[in-house]
């Protein structure tokens, strides 16, 4: 199931797995607001309430910066990931070219909106939409 959603800094979709913004964050060249502006949000540390913490968001957008530890990847890390699997299956030029393009239109460098694990659940979801194999043996690769 897909439905918009439309909040105050742009249009997002959503899926039984992720929130992608549509609009503005592609476009945006993220401006940080300084270290006086930043907006106190919760903070959990391996799955526990910690408290408060000043995050840095983007004076363009307004996007909140992930403050994580999972720190996203280059997109050479998932492409290398790509040619292993690719090694191992049966795997045409034509579907390594889809996958490739895919990934690259959804800007996962954006260190303000997506981290390591929505990087690699998004590179799951988009091997098993153009090869047929299980989320396990893609996330084996990773």
């Amino acid at each position: 199931m897909v439905r918009m959603i439309v909040l105050p800094i742009g249009i997002y979709t959503t899926s039984d797995r992720f929130l992608y913004l549509v609009e503005l964050v592609a476009e945006c060249e993220h401006i940080n607001c300084g270290s006086i502006e930043k907006v106190w949000l919760p903070h959990t540390y391996q799955g526990r309430e910690c408290g408060l913490k000043p995050h840095t968001y983007c004076t363009k957008c307004g996007l909140v910066k992930n403050l994580s530890s999972e720190k996203p990847k280059s997109i050479g890390y998932y492409m290398n990931i790509l040619a292993e699997i690719k090694q191992e299956f049966k795997i045409t030029k034509v579907q390594t070219r889809l996958i490739s393009k895919e990934l690259e239109n959804a800007d996962l460098e954006d260190d303000y909106a997506i981290d390591k694990h929505q990087q690699e659940e998004l590179f799951v979801a988009t091997v098993e939409k153009y090869i047929n194999l299980p989320d396990w043996v893609v996330r084996k690769f990773l």
